[in-house]
């Protein structure tokens, strides 16, 4: 199978990290969004442009939630299961998956592009409603992180793959340090192998973006 990604990206970032507590292996097919002529090759192959992609012999599978879906559906018993085979806790991590991408991934991405805007371009008012969205979620997870170990419950899943990316770029964009729970959570990600191994491709490639 072959993943299309670019690691910068946060969905590719959910995507490796399923892929590294799966276990399951795949081949790199890494796709550059700084290139125009890369990007317009990657379009001939999905036309929407869109990171990650997994495809392979009768595999075409766009999305990152829809890649963790089929990687639980066609790997079972394969490293961490990622959704409870519990019709209400996959449920549950569902919503969470869906909580992490619309009210913290999606607002975290206006943040970041509107900061890399020449200063006429700047959207304040988007950038305002970014920072209200994120606050409230903020205490949501805060709280929750208080009587749990992962976003959902105490086992790592989906959710979790969803919220390390935004939480990373957070720490510069909108920070949480006054949020204690979600500080300790952010640091048990950080020692999981799949996310040190998605850190040791993510940080020398923004290093070298900022040369």
């Amino acid at each position: 199978m072959d993943l299309h990604y670019a690691i910068p990206s946060t969905y590719s970032q959910k995507a490796l990290i399923a892929f590294y507590e799966k276990g399951v292996p795949f081949t790199p097919a890494v796709v550059s969004l700084t290139d125009p002529a890369g990007k317009a090759e990657y379009r001939k192959l999905y036309p929407l442009g869109k990171i990650p992609l997994l495809t392979g012999d009768d595999i075409f599978v766009p999305e990152s939630t829809t890649i963790i879906e089929y990687l639980e559906d066609n790997y079972p018993g394969h490293g961490t299961q990622l959704i409870p085979s519990d019709k209400t806790q996959a449920r549950r991590v569902r919503f969470k998956d869906r909580m992490s991408d619309l009210y913290l991934n999606e607002p975290v991405s206006v943040l970041f592009f509107d900061s890399i805007k020449p200063p006429e371009q700047r959207d304040a008012g988007a950038v305002a409603r970014a920072h209200e969205t994120i606050s409230v979620l903020f205490d949501f997870m805060d709280k929750d992180l208080g009587e749990n170990l992962y976003v959902q419950g105490n086992s790592f899943s989906m959710a979790d793959c969803a919220t390390f990316a935004p939480l990373f770029y957070a720490q510069q964009l909108h920070p949480f340090t006054d949020r204690p729970n979600i500080v300790k959570y952010f640091e048990r990600l950080k020692e999981r192998a799949s996310v040190q191994r998605v850190l040791a491709e993510l940080l020398p490639a923004l290093a070298a973006m900022k040369m």
